[in-house]
């Protein structure tokens, strides 16, 4: 039996003070590490100790397995938690800790590397009695068998990274004509994110759902499993929305997954934290994918219905000590909803967004609301790491109720600075097909149209009141003569004041006049009325036309972001005389993203068609292929591999024919 004391956490952002906040309620202290880019970071500002890895791409800090075990020696600490992502699958990690005389507090190097490579995991799990679905799991890896697998499997096929997670290096291919650049963007992403580039073929089943079971097993034994997650809402293969228990599986079939998940887990002579992880086709029959030999981003759901501490545990077991209770003494307790909320832009395809998160409020005073979030206001999103900023954790007695609170959790949430999928999540969830318990892996692609874009106009009118009588109360106290001057006060009395705004590609001009006590608006051809209730800085509370709302504004610049009840809007005030227009740039390849140049294709004077790739970009862990937009032919390159780009950059200059 041992004795934490002091524990390393080898991660970042909100899994760090996740892990941080229950070990200083066991009174373990805690030590931090961190990258230049997180040097105040809340996480690092949060533990006892700290200690910097590098600079902040992750092959110089939070990969650096060197630098994280001389920060534990260093700091004295007894054990290291790698969180989830990272190194918290890696088997030499784990197995160069146990060298150091540090416990890693999750499975065994052996059991990682059994389950480290989706191709092994499939065959352990088969010769387990756990069905697979069928696919190719060879070790001859090169094009043409990996393309004869592929036709001989039939389409669609799901192109895995054996060594992957976290949906990198995955791809669909639905035509032949796809193979080729899958099988390249499949290897490309494995090698860089994995360090091992080898494939894993398996047939795509459509209308799948995505459910996994929780297991928690000791260094005695004892292995059970906490019940199951649904987390079939995904984009980009990764999960969006995470529920349980799930809304297709049945107490019968629940009992099914879990033997099934605790078979594979005993072949593999399992301890500590792990989920197995299944596709549940529409007919019932379930199929072993992978198993994740660490936490996962989703196990809040999990404690919310059974009422564990799962990093407690984890804790706990590492410490050698049992599991307090056996799989019959298990049981759950109503339903939980887990929302991710990321930076990124639905609008955009899902790019992920950067910048500074001016205005951060979490919602208050909601039962069975949990939050876990590593961005305070003020933090820098960056091109680095995970665009995640937080998770909307919501438990409730009932499925219908748990919605309902994500729901209203998700609208009074402010994240202002930073474009969010907030607005998305909250279509997602609300979506009829949603709430009526339908949900698939392709459930987003198919009701995408539904989910993102469209114009609130009522969003968008207000939004533009409330920042127009917000700047005219800041430029009227701005200076004491004018404070002693009526509202809008003008010596031309045939024109009222106002503003010219644009919202999103909107341009409207916001007019007023005090009239009364209160203020008569006209915009987007329609006119209003409005009270000033409070204002002050960076809030401003009205009455519009007999509704009073709280619109919280961040002014940066001619910048303003504003978040209501009625959701979110980032408004631009713009100046009275035009702005000059650069020359025709048609044939201009542009950066949608912040990003860092990863691979270029071309060369100049090289003849392009339209569609031609020209270069790759990487944000976020994410890569995103830059094409021609005409045929043409390279006239100028602007950048360079490695060069960091901002959205709009000019990266590939294309002479059009």
């Amino acid at each position: 039996m041992k004795i934490f004391r002091k524990i390393l956490i080898a991660n970042r952002g909100e899994i760090a003070l996740r892990v941080m906040r229950t070990c200083r309620a066991m009174g373990i202290a805690t030590v931090a590490v961190y990258s230049d880019a997180d040097a105040n970071a809340p996480h690092v500002r949060f533990a006892d100790e700290a200690v910097r890895l590098g600079e902040a791409p992750v092959k110089d800090s939070y990969l650096n397995a060197e630098r994280i075990l001389e920060a534990a020696k260093l700091t004295g600490a007894e054990a290291i938690h790698p969180g989830y992502g990272f190194l918290s699958e890696n088997a030499e990690f784990a197995e160069a800790c146990v060298v150091a005389g540090i416990v890693f507090i999750g499975p065994s190097p052996e059991a990682i590397r059994k389950m480290g490579l989706k191709s092994p995991a499939r065959k352990l799990a088969a010769a387990a009695g756990c069905p697979v679905v069928p696919g190719y799991d060879g070790e001859t890896q090169d094009d043409e068998t990996l393309r004869a697998e592929i036709l001989n499997i039939g389409f669609p096929v799901l192109i895995k990274a054996s060594a992957g997670g976290g949906g990198k290096g995955m791809r669909v291919v639905r035509s032949e004509h796809e193979i080729t650049d899958a099988i390249e963007g499949a290897r490309r992403e494995a090698e860089k994110a994995f360090g091992n580039d080898t494939l894993l073929l398996e047939k795509f089943v459509e209308s799948a759902r995505h459910v996994e079971v929780q297991l928690l097993g000791d260094e005695h034994g004892n292995l059970v499993h906490l019940f199951e997650r649904d987390c079939s809402l995904q984009r980009r293969h990764q999960k969006v929305i995470e529920e349980s228990p799930s809304p297709a599986v049945s107490a019968e079939l629940r009992a099914k997954m879990g033997e099934a998940a605790v078979k594979v887990g005993r072949a593999i002579g399992y301890s500590n934290a792990g989920t197995v992880e299944f596709i549940l086709t529409p007919t019932g029959e379930f199929y072993f994918i992978e198993v994740n030999t660490r936490l996962q981003v989703e196990h809040p759901v999990t404690e919310a219905i059974t009422g564990l501490d799962l990093v407690k545990l984890q804790i706990e077991i590492a410490e050698g000590k049992p599991l307090p209770f056996s799989q019959s003494e298990l049981k759950t307790s109503g339903h939980a909803i887990e929302a991710r909320l990321y930076a990124e832009d639905p609008d955009n395809s899902f790019l992920p967004a950067t910048g500074t998160l001016h205005d951060w409020r979490l919602p208050e005073s909601v039962e069975g609301l949990r939050i876990d979030g590593g961005v305070e206001a003020g933090s820098e999103i960056g091109i680095y790491y995970d665009p995640m900023l937080a998770k909307l954790i919501a438990h409730a007695g009932d499925r219908t109720t748990a919605i309902r609170k994500l729901s209203f959790a998700l609208r009074h949430l402010s994240a202002q600075g930073v474009t969010t999928n907030r607005d998305f999540l909250i279509r997602l969830i609300e979506h009829p097909a949603f709430v009526g318990g339908e949900a698939h892996t392709s459930f987003i692609t198919e009701h995408l149209d539904e989910l993102i874009g469209g114009v609130d106009e009522q969003l968008t009118k207000a939004s533009a009141i409330a920042v127009a009588l917000y700047l005219q109360r800041s430029w009227q106290t701005a200076d004491s003569l004018l404070a002693q001057i009526p509202p809008s006060y003008r010596n031309n009395p045939y024109r009222a004041p106002s503003v010219k705004l644009k919202v999103g590609e909107t341009e409207t001009e916001v007019a007023w006049r005090f009239i009364g006590g209160t203020f008569e608006v006209a915009t987007m051809d329609t006119s209003s009325t409005a009270e000033i209730l409070a204002c002050e800085r960076g809030a401003i509370r009205l009455a519009i036309d007999g509704v009073q709302r709280e619109f919280r504004i961040a002014e940066i610049g001619d910048t303003l972001y504003v978040h209501s009840s009625l959701g979110s809007r980032v408004i631009r005030r713009l100046t009275r005389h035009p702005i000059p227009q650069s020359a025709d740039s048609s044939g201009a390849a542009s950066s949608p993203m912040p990003g860092v140049v990863l691979k270029i294709l071309v060369s100049e004077g090289q003849q392009v068609s339209a569609g031609d790739a020209l270069l790759i970009l990487e944000a976020m862990k994410m890569e995103q292929t830059i094409r021609a937009a005409a045929d043409g032919f390279v006239e100028t390159i602007k950048v360079q591999t490695g060069q960091v780009v901002s959205p709009g950059d000019v990266l590939v200059q294309v002479q059009t024919d």
